[in-house]
């Protein structure tokens, strides 16, 4: 599946974040970062590197240990960075994003009581026979409120 194929789909119609992670993530060999990377640089339309998709490509599967954080959740922390550090500044300046990653942490354990990729796997939610679909899909609708179109034309 190539990003190309879903910026044909957004054009015919203007797909929230959501449904391009569903797109990339349902049904696809897609790990949960992947399929917020590719969704999120779509939405964003970022048009980053292909240096910045092999970057993230590791952090699914809970950084491929199921031991750590979410994927999606670390991409989505990534693009928070990306779209709110200034030229130059240090991560103690940036205070926008540090808020919005306080409030989507706050989101994600509001919902789900942890970060943790094992844990999330584990859980059983009624209609998802993958809690990891329902999980990445709440992350990009909590970031696209978080990052409403920002960088979108």
């Amino acid at each position: 599946m190539s990003s190309e194929t879903v910026r044909q789909a957004g054009e015919e119609k203007d797909m929230k974040l959501y449904e391009l992670v569903n797109f990339y993530h349902v049904g696809t060999d897609l790990s949960c970062a992947e399929a917020m990377y590719n969704a999120c640089n779509e939405y964003y339309k970022l048009n980053l590197p292909e240096e910045a998709r092999k970057m993230f490509s590791v952090m699914g599967l809970g950084m491929q240990s199921e031991q750590s954080c979410c994927g999606a959740f670390t991409v989505a922390a990534g693009m928070i960075g990306l779209m709110t550090a200034k030229e130059g500044q240090n991560d103690v300046d940036n205070m926008d994003g540090y808020r919005m990653i306080c409030d989507l942490t706050e989101s994600f354990m509001s919902d789900f009581s942890t970060l943790h990729c094992c844990e999330l796997q584990r859980l059983q939610i009624p209609g998802f026979e993958n809690p990891c679909h329902l999980i990445v899909e709440e992350m990009a609708k909590k970031l696209e409120a978080i990052l409403p179109g920002s960088g979108r034309n």
